[in-house]
């Protein structure tokens, strides 16, 4: 069977790598200059910059199915953050994985002893069973989560809120404590890292595992009309189309789909002389996400992003709004002096569309519309590598059975 796919981010390469490997002939189209989506590596002065701050998170099921770390040379940081808080720098870690910083984490006035106590509760019991069933469609919120495990508001603030508006785009906690609940989970069971030469090598791996040719770029659909596709003003025929674009693509060339909005971000990459700190380390602000949640050098976790004689800094925020930049930048001074006036900004990433909020709907993974229309993508299951992927492999998995059991 022929199969047409709309867009080579991360769903759209999954899919192509589980089609082809099922027997079926796949062609990817994809409307800009190289496959990834929003996972693209960006090389600016000689230092590496990924399209805003991201992580791979190693324990990701679907990542170790499909990626090969080794190739990767991941490069992780340090469990925990270091969290800035009443004009000082504090050291939050995971005891288990760095018992030597037990007494550091114990003595950080970030909670209480208590909240340090039921982490390590949060942790074993996010770590039992099968990793599925953290996924229940829960009815609270990351906030009410919390505060149902009993963690005080100073932990919440000043660790919790920052963590999380970091990787899920949440700073009011507003959204679902099942996506808590399994992001908690894989920084327990793996390390967050990222590719030694950035995180589109992931995108580059996953495209290098699809035969020659089958990924189009620069190849922009216009419209889907059942199996007909309109590329570049083309016509193009197919068996199955496969829309794994963002959801607001799917929704234009696809009207069904709803566009469920946006979650937005700002990241902001400085050069700087000397970093600002030695260790591989995220520092998180346990005041206020904003003007700045998050601080990572990230030369310090892999030297291909810096160059010689300079470290390569990367600041983000979970908004994006006028002014954030030169807030980001007083803020800057107070943290580590007059020094950081002398950083050079190599560019600024304001993504309004950094992932989409969540679907109140079922975690289906994908949807089959009518006349051989299917549609995946993160959108479908949840905002991240992680579901990004899953969603492509099962969608591709669901043509490929509808495939056969048509010909029975």
């Amino acid at each position: 069977m022929d199969i047409a796919i709309v867009g080579a981010g991360i769903s759209g390469l999954s899919a192509g790598i589980e089609l082809t490997r099922l027997g079926h002939s796949v062609e990817i189209y994809e409307s800009s200059d190289g496959p990834g989506g929003r996972v693209r590596t960006d090389s600016v002065d000689g230092k590496l910059l990924d399209r805003g701050f991201q992580i791979l998170l190693t324990a990701y099921p679907e990542a170790q199915r499909v990626l090969d770390y080794e190739a990767l040379d991941l490069r992780s940081f340090q469990p925990g953050a270091l969290v800035r808080h009443a004009g000082d720098f504090h050291r939050v870690t995971d005891p288990i994985r760095e018992p030597k910083q037990l007494l550091t984490t114990v003595r950080a006035p970030i909670g209480s002893l208590t909240d340090k106590v039921r982490t390590l509760k949060f942790r074993r019991e996010v770590c039992r069973g099968e990793v599925e069933q953290l996924w229940t469609n829960s009815p609270l919120t990351a906030q009410q989560r919390f505060e149902k495990l009993g963690f005080s508001s100073q932990m919440i603030d000043r660790f919790l809120r920052p963590l999380f508006a970091g990787i899920t785009l949440d700073p009011e906690l507003s959204g679902s404590a099942s996506v808590v609940d399994f992001v908690f989970r894989m920084l327990s069971l793996g390390s967050a890292a990222v590719p030694a030469r950035g995180m589109g090598q992931i995108s580059l791996q996953l495209a290098n595992q699809l035969p020659d040719g089958t990924v189009n770029v620069n190849h922009t659909v216009e419209q889907v009309r059942g199996t007909e596709l309109i590329v570049n003003g083309e016509t193009v025929k197919a068996d199955a189309v496969l829309v794994a674009a963002d959801i607001s693509t799917a929704n234009k060339l696809c009207p069904e789909v709803h566009d469920v909005g946006w979650k937005s971000t700002t990241s902001v990459w400085f050069a700087a002389e000397s970093a600002p700190l030695l260790d591989p380390v995220l520092v998180l602000n346990g005041g206020s996400t904003d003007p700045i949640n998050s601080l990572a050098v990230m030369s310090r976790v892999s030297p291909f992003y810096g160059t010689d004689g300079e470290a390569t800094i990367v600041i983000s925020s979970p908004v994006v709004r006028p002014g954030l930049v030169e807030d980001m930048q007083e803020q800057l001074v107070d943290w580590y002096g007059k020094k950081t006036k002398l950083w050079n900004v190599l560019r600024v990433d304001e993504i309004h569309k950094a992932q989409p909020k969540s679907s109140s709907g079922q975690r289906s993974g994908f949807v089959r519309l009518s006349d051989g229309i299917w549609i995946c993508g993160d959108h479908t299951l949840d905002s991240s590598i992680n579901g990004a992927l899953r969603s492509g492999r099962l969608a591709a998995q669901a043509i490929a059975a509808e495939s056969t059991s048509a010909k029975a």
